[in-house]
């Protein structure tokens, strides 16, 4: 099964989610982005977001009586491994060499951003 990422206003949800590390009301995740956002969501608008990501296994629903609350799936970081190797797979055929062999192309890579490279690749040939 294809891993199917978040959107950016579905991502800016999840970075709420995930820095309030605790479960969140539907008024709350709202009220968050009236007040401290310049978004002006209405209530459809964030329900949408919230079932498209429970749709594609990235949230979860708690339900506390009549209300439900909302929690991240999984973490952060477990969401940034699962869409880099989506990326990865789409773009460079799940290869790490071709993607830093395409940089080559367009940019020059610093010198302290090659340094870590080989770092990386050390690291990796030791496990």
């Amino acid at each position: 099964m294809n891993f199917i990422g978040l959107s950016d206003s579905e991502l800016e949800v999840m970075e709420v989610l995930w820095e309030k590390d605790e479960p969140m009301s539907f008024g709350e995740l709202l009220d968050y982005f009236n007040i401290h956002t310049e978004k002006s969501w209405k209530k459809q608008t964030l329900n949408t977001f919230l079932f498209r990501m429970q749709q594609k296994n990235l949230v979860q629903i708690i339900a506390e009586g009549k209300h439900k609350l909302y929690i991240p799936a999984m973490t952060k970081e477990e969401y940034l491994l699962k869409e880099s190797k989506a990326f990865l797979n789409k773009n460079y055929q799940g290869s790490i060499v071709k993607m830093v062999a395409a940089f080559n192309g367009s940019e020059k890579l610093e010198k302290d951003e090659i340094d870590r490279l080989k770092q990386l690749l050390e690291e990796w040939g030791k496990e």
